[in-house]
């Protein structure tokens, strides 16, 4: 396997895993958590268990997204302009990509953290979890548009 070709699977997994978490979270343990007595412990049990690895993710997520950017992308990017390819171009579908990627991961930061400016997100972590999931459905499709483009003429 290349360097891009591992960098893509390892970018991949743990998009998986945040994007699980956040629909977990939203469809399981956030309402059994907020209907329980002494909720407020055990939410704060999840957070510290989950923290670490959300915070790993995002870093791991954006260090293999820039690599495959400058690895893959500059040159799909290169082969699409030259071509004249109608559509899409590469460039534009990379920046809804990565600001709709920054919504996600801000908001599994958000609701990782202990951060008290952050705390309304969290008391409305519903919402706001459930808004991830469509942005993380928008990165999917954009994605595949993205593999869809050749990397050379």
């Amino acid at each position: 396997m290349s360097g891009p070709e591992i960098s893509t699977l390892v970018h991949v997994i743990f998009a998986f895993f945040i994007a699980g978490t956040v629909f977990f979270q939203w469809r399981a343990v956030h309402p059994a958590v907020t209907s329980e007595a002494g909720s407020a412990e055990l939410k704060e049990s999840i957070r510290k268990r989950w923290a670490p690895f959300v915070h790993i993710g995002i870093l791991v997520l954006i260090v293999t997204g820039l690599y495959q950017f400058m690895a893959v992308g500059m040159e799909k990017a290169t082969a699409q302009k030259e071509a004249g390819a109608a559509g899409a171009s590469y460039h534009m579908l990379f920046g809804i990509k990565f600001l709709l990627a920054m919504g996600v991961l801000f908001v599994a930061s958000a609701m990782a953290g202990r951060s008290e400016a952050l705390a309304g997100m969290r008391k409305s972590a519903s919402t706001w979890l459930g808004l991830s999931t469509l942005l993380v459905i928008g990165i999917i499709v954009i994605s595949r548009m993205l593999a869809e483009i050749p990397a050379s003429g």
